[in-house]
């Protein structure tokens, strides 16, 4: 191959790559959230439902890297001025402009293709979370505390996703416990963000209106907030077994505080699966969650009854 071939392919290569790592793969995680739906409703083991669920999952994976790429066109000059986002394929050059447009539109139309397959109203829910995209692209995130909301409002629409996809009912507790989750995990972030960057003004506008003192207070109350908000469920919208999972969930968050403060995890939440008490605890939860949802332990006594 001449050297003019080579350049060609390494550059194939690299946009490649580039794309891959655009749609953040490693975020995907956050689509876990559509899952809350099937387990709490409990359609766990309805084939229907997990193939509805897993079609939704990947829509939303298709949503979400539309909204990546766009946000990362969208935020190019703020990007080159961050310490870790300037490493990213646009802001770094590796993907041109074009090509991660095409390739958005691309995933654009799968994801709305899918979107509609499950039906009217999910597409609904997929519109309302390109809005809320949109809207905090263009302004939003130059708002204090509004930013932080906004995010948390993404996730929540994924929840509420995840419950349209298996047309179940949707719990209040779903959508406030949700909410809370993610902006607890979003002022994390910002409070990370604070420490880590030289100009944190230059890389995120609110950050120069923020003060570590108001993101440490927010934090504690948005914790409380939602220990409170997750044990009421379990006393009375969970169900009597429910209450199992209050050690679980108290730890989650009380680990969580500990290590945005004394392992500077808050930057990115995926961290949080690198930690060992984290993980183990999470897992312990699902099984204690699936467990009391599907009236395994009230099983067991009839059973010895």
């Amino acid at each position: 191959m001449s050297p003019r071939g080579y350049a060609v392919q390494n550059r194939l290569v690299g946009s490649v790559t580039g794309l891959l790592r655009e749609i953040r793969p490693w975020q995907w995680y956050k689509q876990s959230v559509l899952l809350l739906g099937i387990v709490f409703s409990g359609s766990l083991f309805d084939p229907a439902a997990v193939a509805n669920v897993a079609i939704a999952i990947v829509a939303f994976c298709a949503i979400a890297g539309t909204t990546y790429i766009g946000n990362d066109i969208a935020d190019l000059e703020a990007d080159r001025n961050h310490p870790r986002k300037r490493h990213r394929p646009i802001a770094s050059g590796q993907v041109s402009i074009p090509v991660a447009v095409t390739f958005a539109a691309l995933l654009f139309a799968a994801g709305i293709a899918l979107s509609w397959y499950l039906g009217p109203l999910f597409l609904l829910v997929v519109v309302a979370y390109l809005v809320q995209n949109g809207l905090y692209s263009a302004f939003l995130k130059d708002l204090v505390l509004v930013d932080v909301l906004i995010v948390a409002v993404g996730f929540v629409l994924r929840a509420v996703a995840g419950v349209v996809a298996i047309d179940v009912f949707l719990s209040p507790w779903l959508v406030v416990c949700t909410f809370l989750t993610a902006l607890m995990l979003g002022i994390g972030k910002r409070r990370h963000e604070m420490d880590a960057v030289e100009d944190a003004a230059a890389s995120r506008a609110t950050l120069a209106e923020y003060t570590p003192e108001t993101l440490d207070h927010l934090f504690v109350v948005v914790l409380s907030a939602l220990i409170v908000s997750y044990s009421l469920y379990t006393f009375f919208g969970g169900g009597e077994w429910t209450m199992a999972t209050l050690p679980f969930a108290f730890f989650a968050a009380f680990r969580y505080h500990h290590l945005v403060y004394t392992r500077d995890v808050g930057g990115d939440p995926k961290y949080l699966f690198g930690d060992r008490p984290f993980r183990t605890n999470l897992a312990l939860w699902g099984v204690v969650v699936v467990g009391v949802r599907y009236r395994v332990p009230s099983r067991i006594l009839e059973v010895i009854a």
